[in-house]
């Protein structure tokens, strides 16, 4: 796996902040409390949150305070594909292979993470290494013991040890249970037999039964017959009995209508004579509601007349008021053409400053780049010429370097012949006894001398060894020379990059000397005086045209104003005209002769609804005639049928006797009652056999119960056997998985530390020892061939032996690891420690294919292949990726 992307809103100190990551060692450099350590938190929790190790409340406690929730994406590589993981504190997550969701639940994302790029423990026992752990791991037996035993997968035996117990426990618990069941069944064969026999008494029983209801239902259907013919005679004889006296009564409701009508349409009949006599006088007086409506509709203008005057009036005083604003409006509009003349003068005036504006603010931010690179060189303590010096004087060791290399290949070569060359001699003298030749010189055995040949080889031996031995000195005078010009070559990066300072520093200088810096400053004063001038008077201006806008409106307001008092004037006259034509010099006039009138109006008012009132009732009488006739007619309809029905009645009672309905309706309702209680004796037999049934079932049930329990015990008690034996191996294979793995690790981190410290230490030593009654790791150094204590190191030596032995449980657990995270692994170190630290990473973390590191230290720049910045600026955290030419 390898992170290439990272995207965080609203985490911790985060607001909104974009991460790239490149291969090599990246560099996450920052002071401390600016949110460093938060960019690895986001990548664990990007990757994890979900699972079920995380704490609870864990969304809540880093969302960023003030804001809704948090979001991260991170993009990764793994075995050639791409992904992308989205998680966001609401719950709304998802994990994309190549742009396909794979899943969408924060559990589901953490369980293909666990399955398909490292468990959690691994990441954080072997991956990531947070600060302080670098050399906890060698001072903390608690935390020493903790990280091996997962590293190790000590605890994994013991968890299958355990579970291998608990299983056991748990069968012997099921055998109990299962021997219970057996125990509680009892006979179930013996209860099987004596369900059966009664299943069958009861099969008998119904069989009787359904014989005895099928002769009372023959014989319940015979009288039904004749129960329902006499029925039906009861029922119509009581029908017509109640139709006749519902008739009689109908009849005599009837007649008492017929007299209250008669009497209604008399009393309408004197009220409508009475009417008409009223109507008469309605008829002389007709012409006084004529006339009062005619004077009340002319009285009505006086009204309108008083409205016009009042809204005459105040026209008049808007008018007034109008012509005043008119006159004040007027001069500004000659104030707006001036000031629009000296706003264009300060805008000419301002584009003709703008380009020199433009070319000062260029000329500053030159000099503030020049300061900046002056002050890097004054950190680096180089000049031009010393700087070429050291480049020239890296430029022979790398030559010199490529020299010695080719030389080292040559002698080891050499030295191989050599060794390949005493192998023959001694294969050539061990074949001399009993030879028939000399294997040196070919020559027959018996022209030599035994003990001449012997010497030959001895001197043949000593030659070798002295050229051997010759070079191999030389050969370690070449290392030492190597490995002083290797360091003199990790030199170079970091003159390029002041080079590359010196470059940019006389490339500002050249461009500053074509800047005339005070004429553009005074410029550039002048031009905040026109700008500052030209918004003043565009301020001005602005509230001067609005006053003149309103001008046009002013007058377009008079011109309506004297519209409407010509149309006021206009309508008065008009009224005044049709008042005159009416006969009346005034409106008291009009008022006067409906004064006059009035009593009659009065009279005419109290009359005028007697021709409406005439027709209402006459049309009342007629309805009332027409409701007289239909109830005539109904009486008679009703006559008729009542005649019928006694007919009908006459004839049915002679057919009909009371006595034998009594009878034949008792011996009904008592055949009807026997068919219910046989029925419900057959449904009760019916559910005896069905429970019965169901009894047996459940036994037979049970006896299969009891054998399956049988076959279970038998089962159980070859498991738990093999359960013992296999509890017994994991006990074993955890103490030899422990003796293995921490041989692999102390050969790991041997090889580490001897190189780290450049052969000084031959290696390290794992120990477990008891320690008052409880067995513990030990970690100890081999110096000069004895066993040394961790506090025999000095402190750069510890550092590196911490770093030694986590990547060796990293490596042993993550064999092919690609990804590697240190977080803050300069704790308390002096600067000749930093060095050594620094040196550490460029020889040994580079075989990583991707590093990162989150520290405060500067000087762990120079080990860096990219660095990422993080500042704290207005309480957020702000991310700067810094390109490595500015070193």
């Amino acid at each position: 796996m390898r992170v290439r992307r990272l995207k965080i809103r609203n985490f911790r100190a985060h607001e909104k902040s974009y991460v790239e990551f490149s291969d090599g060692i990246n560099l996450i450099i920052g002071q401390n409390g600016a949110g460093k350590s938060s960019i690895l938190e986001a990548i664990f929790a990007a990757l994890y949150l979900g699972h079920g190790s995380f704490p609870r409340g864990y969304k809540d406690l880093n969302i960023r305070m003030g804001t809704k929730g948090f979001e991260l994406s991170l993009e990764f590589e793994h075995g050639g594909k791409n992904y992308e993981i989205v998680r966001k504190s609401a719950g709304e997550s998802y994990l994309k292979e190549n742009g396909h969701i794979l899943a969408d639940k924060d559990s589901d994302i953490a369980r293909w993470v666990e399955r398909h790029l490292y468990p959690i423990h691994v990441y954080k026992n072997a991956l990531y290494i947070r600060q302080g752990e670098i050399e906890s791991i060698l001072t903390d037996e608690s935390i020493r013991e903790k990280v091996l035993r997962k590293v190790l997968g000590i605890e994994d035996y013991e968890n299958a040890e355990k579970n291998a117990q608990e299983t056991i426990k748990e069968l012997r618990r099921e055998k109990g249970h299962l021997e219970g069941i057996i125990q509680g069944a009892g006979d179930v064969k013996a209860q099987i037999e004596e369900s059966e026999k009664k299943l069958k008494e009861i099969f008998k029983a119904i069989n009787e039964l359904k014989k005895a209801e099928k002769e009372i239902k023959e014989k319940f259907r015979g009288v039904s017959s004749r129960y329902n013919e006499l029925k039906e005679r009861k029922e119509r004889i009581d029908a017509l009995e109640k139709e006749k006296l519902k008739i009689e009564g109908e009849v005599k409701e009837i007649r008492e209508g017929l007299k209250q009508l008669n009497e209604r349409i008399k009393e309408l009949q004197k009220e409508i004579a009475e009417l008409k006599k009223r109507e008469k006088r309605l008829k002389d007086i007709k012409w006084v509601g004529e006339e009062y409506q005619k004077l009340r509709n002319l009285l009505l203008k006086n009204d309108e007349v008083q409205k016009a005057k009042m809204d005459l009036s105040k026209l008049k005083q808007e008018l007034k008021g109008i012509d005043e604003q008119i006159k004040e409006l007027e001069g500004r509009e000659k104030e707006l053409r001036e000031k629009t003349l000296e706003y264009k003068e300060k805008v000419k005036l301002y584009r003709e400053l703008k380009p020199l504006v433009e070319e000062y603010e260029r000329a500053k931010q030159l000099l503030a780049e020049k300061d900046k690179y002056e002050k890097e060189l004054e950190k680096a303590g180089y000049t031009r010429e010393s700087l070429l010096k050291d480049l020239e004087k890296i430029e022979r060791a790398k030559k010199r370097l490529n020299e010695v290399e080719e030389e080292i290949a040559k002698i080891r070569e050499e030295v191989g012949g050599m060794k390949r060359l005493e192998e023959q001699l001694k294969e050539n003298l061990s074949k001399l006894e009993g030879a028939r030749e000399c294997p040196l010189c070919k020559r027959p055995i018996e022209e030599h001398d035994e003990e001449e040949i012997r010497e030959e080889y001895e001197r043949e031996f000593e030659k070798i060894g002295k050229q051997r031995n010759n070079l191999e000195k030389k050969l370690e005078r070449l290392t030492k020379e190597k490995t002083k010009l290797e360091k003199e070559r990790q030199r170079e990066r970091k003159l390029i990059r002041i080079q590359k300072t010196l470059e940019y520093l006389e490339k500002v200088e050249k461009e500053l000397e074509s800047y005339d810096i005070k004429t553009l400053e005074a410029k550039s004063r002048e031009f905040d005086e026109v700008k500052n001038a030209a918004i003043g008077l565009k301020k001005e201006m602005d509230g001067l045209k609005k006053d003149v806008e309103k001008l046009e409106s002013l007058k377009l307001r008079k011109r309506s104003i004297g519209e409407s008092i010509r149309e006021v004037n206009s309508k008065i006259e008009t009224i005044m005209e049709e008042l005159s034509k009416k006969g009346f010099p005034s409106f008291e006039e009009v008022k006067k002769r409906m004064e006059e009138i009035e009593p009659l109006h009065r009279e005419y008012i109290q009359l005028k609804g007697v021709p409406s009132e005439i027709e209402l009732k006459e049309k009342r009488l007629e309805k009332l005639e027409k409701e007289k006739a239909m109830k005539s007619g109904r009486a008679k309809e009703l006559k008729e049928k009542l005649e019928e029905i006694t007919k009908e009645l006459t004839a049915l009672e002679k057919e009909f006797s009371e006595e034998e309905f009594k009878e034949v309706e008792k011996e009904h309702f008592e055949l009807s009652k026997e068919i219910p209680r046989v029925k419900a004796e057959i449904k009760g037999q019916e559910h005896l056999k069905e429970e019965i049934t169901k009894h047996l079932e459940e036994l037979r049930g049970k006896l299969k119960e009891v054998e399956k329990a049988r076959e279970r015990i038998k089962l159980i008690d070859k498991i738990m056997g093999d359960m013992k034996v296999l509890r017994e191996k994991l006990i074993k294979f955890k103490a030899e998985a422990e003796r293995r793995g921490l041989e692999e690790v102390e050969k790991l981190a041997s090889e580490l530390f001897s190189d780290m410290t450049e052969r000084k230490y031959q290696g390290i030593k794992i120990i477990r020892k008891k320690i008052y009654g409880k067995e513990r790791i030990r970690i100890g150094v081999l110096y000069q061939g004895e066993e040394k204590d961790v506090e025999f190191l000095s402190g750069g030596e510890r550092i590196a032996l911490g770093l030694s032995f986590r990547l060796a449980l990293s490596i042993y657990k993550v064999r092919n690891m690609e990804l590697l995270i240190l977080d803050e692994p300069t704790p308390f170190l002096d600067e000749e420690r930093r060095k050594k630290l620094i040196d550490i990473i460029s020889q040994h973390l580079r075989k990583i294919p991707q590093v990162l590191i989150v520290s405060h230290d500067e000087e762990l720049k120079d080990a860096a292949d990219y660095v990422i910045r993080v500042a704290l600026v207005g309480g957020k955290s702000n991310v700067e990726v810094e390109s490595l030419a500015a070193y």
